[in-house]
């Protein structure tokens, strides 16, 4: 499957075209950018050949013209479209071996400016991942702007870059030679540039910078078999057998980087107990080296305000700084050739003058982007008192305001511990089959004494058996969607079993799809998982071993389908919800036994009986939308309270037919607040006639999109 092209390689397309039908190799590739960033700066590209010993080539002046021209043209700055084009090709393996996310000009020049301030007359830079040099790049245009006549100085005594490769750095300084024609100024920076690994050469102990940027290796220091058939050019599927592995070779690569991995954990104490992550190490590395008072902008996956194995790092992110800002992005602009959800931060810190007691608060942000630049939300201030009672590890809600700032204290202010605790609301949570550990205990067909396997695509708000298996294996499986049983793809042996699990499959337990995501329809699915089946383990389930009636895991259905438990959810996943993260969203302050949670549990109980008639009848819509206000109100909110939690679903509704006059359907939200309307308010109002004209329309509201065409059944 071929990768989405990101913007930056859509721009500089027609450079790309250039070079790739003049140059066959890298180093070819790499002698026409040096000539082209020597026209661009007035430099002479064979005296730097000469003082750099690189070997001298013929260059066609009139590719040389168009290569110019195309880069000039490519609305990206000049040196930084070097940079980008001097990239070293990389497969998919090579690129998850190594965790290697290139960085696009936009979030360059994003951190360049988060730079401009700490930038003075004289301030040391460094990059101890440089690669290219990008990030260099743009700090340098920044410095440049600032101090134009001691630019060449600066390069020559003040500018490091830190890489593996040294084609990596060669391409790097190619970027810095479209700025300047100074060749000696060149050639001293080049003696501070090394190529060595920066995470253990001791020569970086003693070296003084005063800036730090950085977008280091992403990824767990591990060999999967999965990753190594990658790198070693075989292609893999998850949920297919590895066949073809060279088991010797596995064996030997994955022994020395344990023993990386070793050394890199002694090094490195903030990595904690869990597989060592590479942009922790190298985030541990630049607070130590940089200055006091000196200034750290860095790029980092998401994990840094989200992880547990990440509380320690974050701690001491607060004890060493003077100022600390998290600015989230998403890959919706295309920075990178991946999943357009993948969320990561931009960290902004500035490193305390003098050692004290920590900071007492610190700034979160959001950024997007357009197709030249990355605009970032004014900074929400988090008072460390506020957050830590609510999030004890320090991972910070995604909020985009500090109305949802306030909203998600309100909800969590009003509700109550769960899961964890010695009550009736104490969880016995479990994955119950591994999908890949016990693969081999799986069979195709049904047997006499065999469990049908339930997976997550088969659960669904307050549904069981929402998809069909129709064919395929892994990824490529088919699926469709079902209105009731559906038939699985995997039986398991009963008699497999270890005797507490097969006693729990012989149980009606809830249970919930933990793969989700902030942008999906909706996040949090959670259903009645029926007696007789073995859940895998995407769908984790949970049982009140202190209720003795069975009725509170239906309650519980009913409180973690709502739109508020759905809206603080997402506010602290990526893709996946963990045990971690679901026990940290509150219950509300409800009594199991008050009028209030027996209307849910009955109503949560109506839904899971429903059958193929919960796509078909109107009384689905009915139940759920008494269940959200219910809820709501459980949690102590308002009709707009609940107003601002549905603006954080725009894609409900999607093939519903729209009021006359209106572009998108809104009859779900319209439904739930013409109840808050009626209950809450006492009084029918403007969401009441909205929701009257939808229906007048024969939409239906809480019909997931892909569920859209059961809906249309039975003459519905």
């Amino acid at each position: 499957m071929s990768r989405p092209q990101t913007v930056e390689q859509r721009r500089l397309a027609q450079a790309e075209q250039v070079l790739a039908a003049a140059a066959h190799t890298h180093t070819g590739r790499l002698q026409l950018l040096e000539a082209a960033a020597a026209a661009k700066s007035g430099g002479n590209v064979r005296e730097y050949w000469e003082r750099f010993g690189c070997p001298p080539a013929a260059i066609d002046p009139e590719v040389l013209s168009r290569l110019v021209g195309a880069i000039e043209g490519a609305a990206v700055p000049f040196p930084m479209a070097v940079s980008s084009l001097a990239r070293e090709p990389l497969s998919v393996g090579d690129q998850k071996k190594n965790g290697v996310f290139y960085t696009d000009f936009r979030l360059a020049q994003l951190m360049a400016a988060d730079c401009r301030e700490k930038l003075r007359e004289g301030t040391s830079a460094a990059d101890f991942a440089a690669g290219t040099g990008i990030l260099l790049a743009g700090i340098a245009a920044i410095y440049q702007q600032k101090y134009p006549g001691s630019f060449n100085e600066w390069v020559a005594h003040h500018l490091y870059a830190f890489d593996l490769s040294p084609a990596a750095l060669r391409g790097a300084r190619a970027a810095l030679l479209s700025m300047t024609s100074d060749l000696p100024s060149l050639q001293s920076m080049d003696a501070n540039w090394r190529a060595v690994d920066s995470l253990l050469d001791p020569g970086i102990e003693a070296l003084p910078v005063d800036l730090i940027v950085g977008n280091p290796p992403w990824g767990k220091i591990k060999l999967s078999r999965h990753g190594f058939l990658a790198q070693n050019g075989g292609q893999q599927v998850y949920g297919t057998p590895c066949d073809g592995l060279d088991s010797a070779l596995f064996a030997e690569q994955k022994a020395a980087l344990r023993l990386y991995s070793k050394a890199i954990r002694e090094k490195f104490d903030l990595l904690g107990h869990a597989e060592p992550d590479m942009y922790m190490a190298f985030l541990q590395r630049a607070i130590e080296r940089v200055a006091e008072g000196g200034h750290i902008s860095y790029l980092v996956p998401a994990g840094l305000i989200r992880s547990q194995g990440t509380q320690g790092l974050r701690r001491y992110l607060l004890r060493q700084g003077s100022r600390v800002e998290f600015v989230l992005l998403d890959n919706q602009a295309n920075y990178f050739s991946i999943d357009t959800r993948f969320k990561f931060v931009m960290l902004s810190f500035e490193k305390a003058g003098q050692p004290g007691g920590g900071l007492d608060r610190f700034y979160f942000s959001t950024a997007g982007a357009g197709p030249s630049a990355v605009s970032k939300t004014e900074g929400i201030c988090f008072p460390i008192p506020q957050l830590e009672p609510a999030r004890p590890d320090l991972t910070i809600p995604e909020v985009r305001s500090g109305q949802e700032k306030a909203l998600f204290f309100k909800i969590w202010g009003n509700g109550r511990p769960w899961g964890t605790t010695d009550d009736i609301w104490r969880a016995d949570i479990a994955r119950e089959v591994d999908m890949t550990n016990n693969r081999g205990d799986f069979t195709n067909t049904a047997g006499p004494d065999s469990l049908p396997v339930v997976e997550g695509r088969m659960v669904q708000q307050h549904r069981f058996g929402a998809k069909t298996y129709l064919s395929g294996q892994g990824r490529s499986a088919k699926w469709a969607p079902c209105s009731a049983g559906g038939r699985p793809q995997f039986y398991y042996p009963r008699g497999k079993l270890p005797p507490l699990l097969a006693g729990r499959a012989s149980t009606v337990r809830a249970g919930f799809c933990d793969i989700a995501g902030q942008t999906n329809e909706r996040g949090m699915m959670s259903a009645a998982i029926p007696a007789n089946v073995v859940c895998g383990n995407k769908v984790p389930t949970i049982c009140f071993p202190n209720d003795p009636s069975g009725d509170l895991l239906y309650l519980w259905i009913g409180i973690t389908n709502s739109f508020v438990f759905d809206w603080m959810i997402r506010r602290v996943i990526s893709t996946t919800i963990n045990y971690f993260l679901l026990f940290s969203i509150p219950m509300p302050a409800i009594a199991p036994d008050s009028g209030a949670a027996q209307e849910i549990i009955q109503k949560a109980k109506q839904l899971s009986a429903m059958g193929s008639s919960f796509y078909t009848s109107p009384a689905m819509a009915g139940l759920r939308s008494d269940i959200d206000v219910l809820v709501a109100e459980a949690y102590g909110l308002t009709t707009g309270d609940l107003k601002r939690i549905l603006e954080d679903f725009p894609i409900l509704d999607r093939r519903q037919p729209c009021i006359a006059g209106e572009k998108k359907s809104t009859i779900t939200r319209d439904l739930v607040l013409s109840k808050c309307e009626q209950h809450l308010d006492k009084l029918p109002g403007y969401y009441t006639q909205r929701y009257q004209q939808a229906v007048a329309q024969h939409a239906r509201a809480y019909i997931p999109t892909e569920m859209t065409g059961l809906s249309q059944k039975e003459g519905a």
